[in-house]
């Protein structure tokens, strides 16, 4: 198939987000399809205001205008099928007959209340992102609406429109070597980007906690904000070689239930048992020994606990019980997988009067306009 894949302009490779599209985008066109990018224009401050007033929800606002509206439907014209790939884009499905996916990473209307449990602004735009995704997330709009985490598929398959679903958790990255002899190491990695105010938050409040504990073990990790690197300094992240010879300790600090799907898979390919302040094990609570190698803590103080646990361990025993659940966690989470869901509700929702388009990856150019340009 031709696919438009309508997604957000690249800022930060590291993101999850664009880690996200990237894969998928690669796996689609290892696939034998043809992807095309679209990027929609970023609004400026006025016309977001305007937009606000006009009852359009909290991030959809940077998007929405006939603008952005007739160029996609420019760019969808010679297309096949569409996927538009982020929530905030959720308004901009091209009209006419041409299937459509909408894959969100996030639930808006959760993520707002998890993000900021206390806020009553968030509470508001909540509620008006709730609104519109009842209004937008239907079945006579979308093929099918796909989501990064069970408890997101759970809430869009529960809307009054009833949706078609489908549950694309992401990929495993590649598997970090682990060496015969590899040994417990008793330090902590935090990894990651924290451009994010609400991860920048929450590191902040890890860094403070830990500071305060009179036993630290080391820290490791890189991209911090100076005002953490000065409270908590760490040290380095681990070289590959250092992956390979020893068994750390992930730690996720973000406290909220969001945007940390890719993170947790990549700890565990780094040889990293997780420790995490939110709730990350319910996606691969299939998986055997889960529980054992994602480990949920409330403070700071929870840390050393665990790092004992395992340092007691024969390690012979630690090193083939992290061997084979990294085994299974690799064979059940593959960006291959996450395409193949994509390409098969395109494949069901074509016309039947649709064209088999002859595919070529060899050189597949953006096209439109890049969301980084003013308004």
């Amino acid at each position: 198939m031709r696919i438009l894949w309508v997604g957000k302009a690249p800022e930060d490779e590291r993101a999850g987000d664009e880690v996200f599209d990237r894969r998928t985008i690669a796996a689609l066109r290892a696939r034998g399809h043809a992807v095309a990018l679209w990027h929609p224009r970023r609004l400026g401050r006025l016309r977001q205001v305007l937009n606000r007033l006009r009852g359009v929800p909290h991030y959809r606002t940077w998007f929405e205008d006939a603008a952005n509206r007739s160029a996609l439907a420019a760019a969808a014209a010679a297309q096949d099928a569409v996927i538009v790939s982020w929530e905030p884009l959720d308004g901009l499905r091209p009209s006419g007959p041409v299937p459509a996916l909408l894959v969100l990473h996030n639930v808006t209307s959760r993520s707002l209340r998890s993000i900021f449990p206390r806020n009553p602004l968030a509470r508001i735009l909540a509620a008006g992102a709730a609104r519109w995704e009842r209004a937008t997330y239907r079945p006579d709009r979308w093929a099918a609406i796909a989501t990064l985490a069970k408890a997101d598929d759970a809430h869009v398959r529960a809307l009054p429109a009833r949706p078609h679903t489908l549950l694309t958790i992401p990929g495993m990255p590649p598997l970090a070597p682990l060496a015969p002899d590899a040994m417990l190491r008793a330090e902590l990695v935090v990894a990651g980007t924290f451009d994010w105010r609400p991860k920048r938050r929450d590191l902040l409040r890890f860094a403070r906690d830990y500071a305060a504990l009179p036993v630290r073990l080391p820290v490791r990790g890189e991209g911090w904000p100076a005002e953490i690197e000065r409270l908590l300094p760490p040290l380095p992240p681990p070289t590959a070689e250092e992956i390979a010879d020893g068994i750390r300790f992930g730690i996720v600090t973000d406290r909220f239930e969001a945007g940390h799907k890719l993170k947790t898979l990549a700890h565990i390919a780094a040889n990293q048992v997780v420790l995490s302040f939110a709730e990350v094990g319910a996606d691969i609570a299939e998986i055997p020994d889960h529980r054992f190698f994602l480990r949920r803590i409330a403070t700071a103080a929870d840390i050393p606990a665990h790092v004992a646990e395992l340092a007691a361990m024969d390690p012979a025993l630690l090193r083939q019980r992290l061997a084979e659940f990294k085994r299974r966690c690799a064979a059940r989470f593959t960006w291959d997988a996450v395409a193949g869901t994509l390409e098969q509700a395109l494949l069901a929702d074509r016309p039947a009067s649709a064209p088999a388009a002859a595919t070529s990856p060899a050189s597949h150019p953006p096209i439109g306009r890049s969301a980084r340009a003013g308004a």
